[in-house]
């Protein structure tokens, strides 16, 4: 199996799942960055998807999954430029690796947003996955997302033998590597748009990674919608979490927004952020829950509080040194690894003995 964007807690935290479950043979993880977290048993590699060698990764390797972590909507560092490059034309790059008649993919997941289906006044609720996406939308990530979606839906229309799964994911909480929504709830006076009561559903981290597990390891195929049960209006969760929040956000205007959101120290907020925090967004989960057999185990509330809960600890926490990636050292503790293994019944030769031939095993397919 390969896993794409493991710098990213998305990717990593994936990675720690995979090598644990008893139908996965092998992870190759890859990236641009070295990653932040440990990958256990998972081989890394440094690579960009916008290369034409993932191609050859896959089929010199023969993984039959791939699993396409590495888009981003919502993001600290990311200029629309390098969020097109990474979003659109890295993805279309690592499809057109992935295709043709010699390919030993057989199933490919990708990591998408609810952001596709936008967010405005004529939005209906509780959005099934047969909802229009917003191909006409006036923000850029939006609008590339969206094409990121189309161009991962042509292709398995013309690649009827991949099993194609579009996870579209709503805004997700992380305590460690909180996003700029996550950001907005650490403020100690949360502002609101004034008039504007969003109805929201939001999805915590564990519950991300348990649907792209179910993603890779299950038959389904298709666009899912993956959030915490039981949307709420934004007064509510933020009633319900403790946390002071005031209509201070006037309801429209660039030029008068940016002064104020820089005073209010949420200047990371983007445009498609902003207009969730007016017009807000529910998501039909039914299709998860009956096809892919997911459903979260926080809902919206709980998802929230635990992530308000959890950042509170760590501001007690002792900073430190995190983890910090040392090929050389995670190749000999990968090398002891696969030695130990072999050691419990299976005989591991490293190289042929003198005078023999060495010998291949066939191969086969690698998750």
């Amino acid at each position: 199996m390969l896993v794409t964007g493991v710098a990213r807690w998305w990717g990593a935290l994936l990675v720690q799942r995979l090598v644990d479950e008893p139908e996965v043979e092998e992870v190759i993880a890859i990236d641009t960055e070295e990653p932040h977290h440990d990958l256990g048993d998972a081989d890394f590699l440094k690579l960009d998807i916008r290369h034409s060698l993932v191609g050859k990764l896959v089929r010199a390797v023969g993984i039959d999954t791939v699993v396409h972590t590495q888009t981003t909507i919502d993001s600290f560092d990311q200029d629309p430029r390098g969020a097109h490059e990474t979003n659109v034309i890295g993805t279309i790059n690592l499809l057109a690796g992935l295709a043709g008649d010699d390919t030993p993919v057989k199933r490919l997941v990708l990591k998408s947003s609810a952001h596709v289906y936008g967010s405005h006044h004529a939005l209906p609720g509780h959005l099934k996955e047969e909802q229009r996406l917003d191909s006409t939308s006036p923000h850029s990530f939006v609008r590339d997302i969206v094409e990121t979606e189309t161009n991962f839906s042509d292709f398995a229309v013309r690649n009827p033998e991949v099993a194609a799964v579009s996870l579209r994911f709503a805004n997700a909480l992380h305590p460690e590597e909180p996003a700029p929504l996550a950001r907005y709830f650490d403020l100690p006076v949360v502002p609101t748009v004034i008039g504007y009561d969003p109805v929201l559903q939001l999805v915590h981290r564990d519950d991300c990674i348990e649907a792209l597990v179910r993603a890779c390891v299950g038959s389904a195929r298709g666009a899912f919608n993956i959030a915490g049960d039981d949307a709420l209006p934004l007064s509510a969760l933020l009633d319900g979490t403790g946390k002071v929040h005031a209509p201070l956000l006037p309801p429209a205007g660039a030029m008068v927004l940016s002064p104020l959101l820089n005073r209010l120290g949420i200047a990371s907020l983007t445009p498609q952020l902003l207009d969730l925090l007016r017009w807000g967004r529910t998501l039909d989960l039914r299709r998860a829950k009956r096809d892919l057999g997911f459903k979260a185990s926080y809902d919206t509330l709980a998802a929230l509080d635990d992530y308000v809960q959890q950042r509170r600890v760590l501001r007690f926490l002792p900073s430190g040194p995190g983890y910090l990636y040392e090929r050389e050292l995670e190749e000999y503790i990968h090398n002891r690894r696969v030695r130990r293994r072999a050691g419990n019944g299976a005989k591991l030769k490293l190289a042929p003995e003198p005078g023999e031939e060495p010998s291949v095993p066939p191969r086969r397919p690698r998750r």
